[in-house]
């Protein structure tokens, strides 16, 4: 995320494919092949530049790519490092630089932050994205209005391919060493380098290529050879094709514009790749192998969407008890946020307490629930709001190609944290709809078009699709711009997955099977990265001297013990648990000893400090003694001092509802 509480192997089933855009290709080509087009338009909605993001180094029609790896290298008076894994990379007006990060480690970061890496020189004077899609970009320089050659660079790719648009200098900043025909090598920054450049010649200063030629640069693993690469290596990737499949929850990534290359599969992607005898990676996520390949591909277990709390076999004094604390927290509730963060939450709030209610058989409350929640919501439904007001309503920036809620927080105006934000919105509609069903088509076009811009895309490339999710690392990333040297980041991994819960929800109430594949699609992937990155790491995965089993922020090039708003131990793990959703039960469940082990980490006031009340909640699954201590907690818990997103009615529903769990 960004600064954004500072104030408080494979079958592919059911196919979605997403390609690359391009400035020069025509949409109807670009566009994702294997399912429906975009549908949604967002001409409802009224225009209105929000944020100043000043000039992009973007060229003209491509997509804005925010919430993406490399955001920082469009966006922003200077480019930042970005960080093509295992790779560090960065881009000059006039040259680029390929690095290998050491991995460093304190108690609390892990470290692989771009360092000197071999530079090298263009005749250029400016570069520009001119294509892009989730998992890659193309960079172009020019000099004056000439262009001098393109560089793609690939998540998963460890070689940086610069392809000639004329016969072009290349000019290293340590000098290359003859390796065989067309291969030399190179140390910079204690690091060996190589390039394979067929058809170039070296004069002891410069590499020239030949028009329409190749310069692979590219570190070289200890345990491997330059010679081995050189083997491997055909044409530069010049893009990434990505297929999933929402029935058994996989992914494939294919390398495009090469017969073969070298592929570095993510620590977390057990046997996505094969052949992997080139060597080995030391990254901020653990060891990761070279393979010769031009795909990847790798499942997940698929994790179902849930609205409700399985509450069936609770006795009838715990559900009157039930009851009753959502009658009172309903009556509580204060006038909600005017923004899209808050607000939503506490949107999502109403919407439990609705959802809690129908479960319980209270047609009464459910109905006041009901009431409640729809006079909140229905001013954000309005899709012309905004030309009335600057609350409570949205309206679509056409220089990002995003859609805004007024009043923007931590962000939002420069595309941070749609997904958590809107995520609440689309969780809060599912819930009215599942209860109120007349009520979808007042609120079918916002909601519609908030879906759209976290996750579907909108009709002519108005809004991109999979803006914030990565499929490579499969998990979303938080910053609109990224403006930090470390890359991209994401902060609250259980909100993303919250995200696309709703998503899934709303799609399903909406009857939108494409989307609800998709949804389900990012569901599993987001949770098994939150599990694997965030939450409960293999310990092999954490550097020597890290001393914590969590993460909290994860980062293209850094893990860090902390967060954004808080360094209270309570506030780091609370983060990757809110808002301990129905969903939440299901996959934070699966290792109690790890749930106790987090718990014990986040030490003496981890249920008093702040974001305590939900490391209690989530200490309830890491057994019959946690689940007895957190249950007598709760009991003399005030219900006015929690979180603006949770009630004491849902926390008492959360341990019912474990302690009612099949196995316990």
């Amino acid at each position: 995320m960004t600064a954004r509480r500072l104030p408080a192997a494979l079958a592919i089933a059911a196919v979605l494919v997403f390609s690359g855009c391009t400035a020069t290709t025509p949409a109807d080509q670009a566009a994702p092949t294997g399912t429906a087009e975009p549908s949604t338009s967002i001409a409802a909605l009224p225009v209105e530049s929000v944020a100043d993001i000043g000039e992009a180094r973007l060229a003209e029609d491509l997509i804005p790519p925010t919430n993406r790896w490399y955001s920082g290298l469009v966006f922003g008076a200077q480019p930042q490092p970005v960080y093509p894994f295992p790779l560090a990379f960065a881009a000059d007006d006039d040259a680029f630089t390929v690095d290998l990060p050491a991995v460093t480690a304190t108690e609390k970061t892990i470290a692989a932050s771009f360092g000197a890496g071999l530079r090298i020189g263009l005749d250029a004077d400016r570069f520009a994205a001119v294509r892009a899609d989730p998992v890659s970009v193309t960079l172009r320089w020019w000099s004056g209005d000439d262009p001098i050659g393109d560089v793609t660079i690939a998540e998963g790719s460890p070689v940086v391919g610069f392809t000639a648009a004329r016969e072009s200098t290349l000019v290293p900043a340590a000098p290359l060493r003859s390796a065989g025909d067309d291969v030399w090598t190179a140390t910079a920054d204690d690091t060996a380098f190589g390039v394979v450049a067929r058809g170039a010649r070296w004069d002891g200063k410069a590499l020239t290529v030949p028009e329409g030629g190749h310069a692979q640069w590219f570190a070289i693993p200890e345990d491997s050879d330059v010679s081995a690469w050189a083997e491997a290596l055909d044409a530069p990737v010049d893009g990434v094709h990505v297929e999933t499949g929402a029935a058994s929850a996989s992914t494939r990534l294919t390398y495009t514009g090469t017969d073969s290359t070298v592929l570095v599969p993510f620590p977390t992607q057990a046997g996505a790749g094969s052949d992997c005898d080139l060597g080995t990676f030391a990254t901020a996520y653990g060891e990761a192998d070279a393979c010769r390949g031009t795909e990847l591909a790798w499942t997940v277990p698929e994790t179902s969407p849930r609205a409700a709390f399985d509450l069936g076999a609770i006795d009838d004094e715990t559900r009157a008890a039930i009851a009753a604390q959502a009658a009172a927290d309903l009556d509580a509730t204060p006038p909600l946020p005017a923004d899209t963060y808050y607000g939503g939450k506490a949107l999502a709030r109403l919407a439990a307490l609705l959802t809690l209610a129908r479960d319980l058989g209270d047609t009464a409350l459910a109905d006041r629930a009901a009431v409640r929640l729809w006079t909140e919501l229905a001013p954000w439904a309005e899709a012309d709001g905004c030309r009335e007001r600057d609350s409570r309503c949205f309206v679509y920036d056409d220089a990002l190609r995003t859609v805004v809620g007024k009043t923007p927080t931590f962000g939002s105006e420069e595309g941070n944290d749609h997904h958590f934000h809107y995520g609440y919105f689309l969780t809060a509609a599912a819930a009215l709809v599942a209860a109120q069903p007349e009520k979808a088509d007042a609120l079918a076009t916002v909601m519609d078009i908030l879906a759209a811009d976290i996750a579907a895309g909108a009709a002519e490339e108005a809004l991109p699709r999979l803006r914030v999710f990565d499929p490579y690392r499969g998990h979303s990333w938080a910053s609109g711009l990224s403006p930090f040297a470390d890359g991209n980041n994401q902060e609250s991994s259980s909100e993303a997955v919250a995200a696309w819960n709703g998503l899934a929800l709303w799609a399903e109430i909406r009857g939108d099977d494409g989307l609800a594949h998709t949804a389900r699609w990012l569901l599993s992937a987001e949770v098994a990265a939150a599990r694997a990155l965030w939450l409960e790491p293999d310990s092999d995965t954490l550097a020597e001297g890290f001393d914590h089993p969590v993460v909290s922020l994860t980062w293209g090039g850094k893990r860090d013990y902390a967060t954004w708003f808080s360094p209270e131990p309570s506030a780091i793990l609370g983060i990757q648990v809110l808002p301990l959703t129905p969903v939440a039960l299901d996959y934070l469940a699966q290792d109690p000893g790890r749930v106790a082990r987090n718990v014990a980490d986040a030490g003496p006031q981890a249920f008093s400090g702040p974001l305590g009340e939900y490391v209690l909640m989530y200490s309830a699954l890491g057994g019959a003694a946690p689940h007895a201590a957190a249950t007598e907690a709760l009991a003399a818990l005030p219900a006015d001092g929690l979180d603006d997103g949770n009630s004491k009615a849902v926390m008492m529903a959360w341990l019912a509802a474990i302690e009612a769990s099949p196995g316990r």
